[in-house]
């Protein structure tokens, strides 16, 4: 059963995806030459990891991987509080903490980032798992840290994300994933084998206390 919550940020509760893809594809096209709509595609289709590691991944060892990373990141700080949360998130945050799941931020944005967003915004979480480096991020090692605050089991976790990056993970930890068919249609999410897919964050609770009466 259910009772941890992850949430991802960009795209699951804070509309912000399409415009970090025009920062990405801006720059992607500045040092590699891409077109900007290709380079838009790729950062949406790599995203829900560390944007150094979709640089990697889209362009394995080029040289101005390092330089394209760093810019970005820079412009996403700067821009960070102007993004704005999806409408029902602080509603349906308030309703699920009611009935007593516990909420986390899983994300790939820096520990501070998201912090600084959650108290500008006035969000209330239970944990915030943000990027610290190759060794704590979204996935594995952001699952164990849920298990062991809130202990609970991997089968008590799930995460609710947008990517198709945010479900590889979760399928890699053995944890339950709800995609937000956001930055992807719930088609194509379905198509990458996501079972439960969800349009509005208010799609939740009914979700999850259909399942508990079943079970």
């Amino acid at each position: 059963m259910t009772k941890v919550l992850a949430f991802d940020l960009d795209g699951t509760i804070v509309d912000s995806m399409d415009q970090l893809a025009v920062f990405a594809a801006d720059l992607i096209n500045e040092y590699y030459g891409l077109s900007l709509e290709m380079s838009a595609k790729l950062f949406l289709f790599t995203s829900g990891v560390p944007f150094c590691e979709q640089m990697e991944l889209i362009f394995p060892g080029k040289e101005h991987n390092n330089t394209i990373y760093e810019r970005f990141e820079i412009l996403k700080e700067k821009h960070a509080l102007e993004y704005p949360l999806y409408p029902e998130v602080k509603e349906v945050f308030h309703e699920l903490a009611q009935k007593g799941y516990k909420l986390a931020i899983s994300s790939s944005n820096a520990q501070h980032i998201l912090e600084d967003y959650m108290e500008h915004f006035g969000l209330e979480l239970d944990l915030i798992c943000g990027y610290l480096g190759p060794d704590y991020g979204k996935g594995k090692a952001h699952f164990k840290h849920m298990k062991e605050h809130f202990q609970v089991g991997l089968e008590d976790i799930a995460l609710v994300g947008d990517s198709f990056k945010d479900y590889e993970r979760a399928q890699s930890s053995s944890v339950r994933f709800i995609g937000r068919a956001s930055t992807f249609t719930a088609e194509e999410l379905r198509e990458k084998g996501v079972s439960t897919v969800i349009h509005d964050l208010t799609e939740l609770l009914p979700l999850l206390q259909n399942e508990n009466e079943v079970e």
